[in-house]
């Protein structure tokens, strides 16, 4: 049975809370992602900053200089890195979110995206219909 670790991707793009909004910004466009876990000194997840919670810049430009931990969400759904993977996709599901963060033992180990469950069953399921091309 695959498990979050097994699908996980383990090289992760983060931010700590006293970063500028405009840091999470420079992040976000140049390692083409969509958001970024915020994490302490010690690697803990303490929340998520997302390109929809950076739009507020685009109304108010003062706020690129606000920290991170102003704009973050602090509740963070996540899954544990020995989790089986439909646990993952209900989050994926119940949650709507886009991307859940990976722990082992309260420390962020990697993060799952929907393509990555759906690359996952796509790759390890037998192919059940025939496509036409």
């Amino acid at each position: 049975m695959l498990t979050a670790r097994d699908i996980m991707t383990d090289r992760v793009v983060t931010i700590g809370p006293d970063a500028f909004l405009q840091e999470a910004i420079e992040l976000i466009m140049l390692r083409e992602v969509s958001g970024l876990p915020v994490v302490d000194e010690s690697h803990r997840l303490v929340g998520i900053i997302t390109e929809f919670a950076l739009l507020t810049t685009a109304y108010d430009p003062k706020t690129a200089c606000d920290k991170v931990g102003q704009h973050m969400t602090a509740e963070v759904l996540s899954v544990n890195a020995d989790d089986p993977i439909r646990k993952v996709a209900d989050q994926f599901i119940v949650h709507r979110v886009r991307r859940v963060p990976v722990l082992d033992r309260g420390r962020l180990v990697g993060l799952i995206s929907r393509r990555d469950v759906l690359k996952a069953v796509y790759e390890t399921q037998p192919q059940a219909c025939s496509v036409r091309r």
